[in-house]
């Protein structure tokens, strides 16, 4: 005998089909093989599509951001020339009254400055102290029991934008001379 002649022990023998060659597959198979590519096509699809999403939101939102400050800063450009425009008539006032009527007019520039983006004052005097929207600088003593934890007075006006505090108000609060006994 050759050594032809003998099955080869290293290799596994060959799986026997019915009549289809090994390299086709059956056709649910196929069906599987065909349908699964299909979806993975369409995932990464997806994916690119959703990270574009992100880039082009992001890119947006810095846009939004951007053209937001821009405007504001053109509304300050307009408040810094009502200031330099008082500071010059300030040099030219003869009175301190025509001095405090151009403060005032540049005061009321702020004021609707803010407003108009969207900063409303807190109220302050005669309020309740809240240590979420005043900050208490100071205490006096109440003159009677009702005025204790009342603002008294406004050292610093607070302001809020769409419901949230912005900067709190520095205030000064009376509080009662009683002391509470411990029960």
């Amino acid at each position: 005998m050759t050594s032809g002649d003998f099955p080869d022990t290293d290799r596994p023998p060959e799986p026997e089909t019915e009549g289809t060659p090994a390299s086709e597959a059956p056709p649910e198979e196929q069906d599987w093989k065909e349908k699964a590519g299909s979806y993975m096509e369409q995932l990464v699809r997806l994916q690119a599509e959703f990270v574009n999403y992100r880039k082009r939101a992001e890119k947006e939102k810095a846009e939004a951001i951007r053209f937001g400050r821009e405007a504001i800063l053109e509304r300050a450009a307009a408040l810094l020339d009502v200031l330099e425009s008082a500071l010059r008539h300030s040099r030219e006032a003869k009175d301190v009254d025509s001095f405090r009527k151009g403060l005032e007019m540049v005061v009321g520039e702020f004021v609707r400055f803010l407003k108009q983006e969207g900063a409303e004052p807190l109220k302050t005097v005669g309020e309740q102290f809240d240590p979420h929207l005043h900050e208490a600088v100071e205490q006096v003593e109440a003159e009677d029991e009702s005025q204790n934890n009342v603002i008294i007075e406004e050292l610093q006006k607070g302001y809020v934008s769409n419901g949230r505090l912005l900067r709190p108000a520095r205030v000064k609060v009376a509080k009662s001379a009683k002391k509470e006994k411990p029960s």
